[in-house]
């Protein structure tokens, strides 16, 4: 086997699998941590890719593309949910006391006394 050959498909092989977690950095947009992790292997194998002229093959810039897009539509998707929950907590005691007594439900303890409140 030619060494060249060797190469090349370790090439098409990390251009495939930076393809492959671009794509599934964008399935998994909604999880929140899942395409900040995809998204950084679709980088980081697209970048694995390269040839030795320094060039991308077409398959490794989708990945990047789409590895960028999902890496964004999770930190959109990771802040929203950040400040749909914090803004109501700190400004409608009601909410904050619903959350405090279904932390309590879910795991034995309460927010205030996690946090040192009580």
């Amino acid at each position: 086997m030619n060494p060249s050959d060797v190469n090349s498909n370790s090439i098409r092989s990390f251009a495939m699998a930076s393809l492959v977690f671009g794509v599934l950095s964008l399935v998994t947009f909604f999880t929140v941590f899942l395409p900040l992790i995809n998204g950084g292997l679709g980088i980081i194998f697209a970048v694995l890719s390269r040839r030795e002229d320094r060039v991308f093959p077409s398959t490794s810039w989708w990945g990047i593309v789409l590895s960028a897009v999902g890496i964004v539509m999770g930190i959109l998707i990771l802040s929203y949910a950040v400040i749909a929950i914090l803004i109501p907590m700190m400004t409608d005691p009601a909410f904050y006391q619903e959350i405090n007594m279904m932390y309590k439900n879910s795991y034995g303890i309460s927010l205030d006394e996690l946090l040192g409140m009580h």
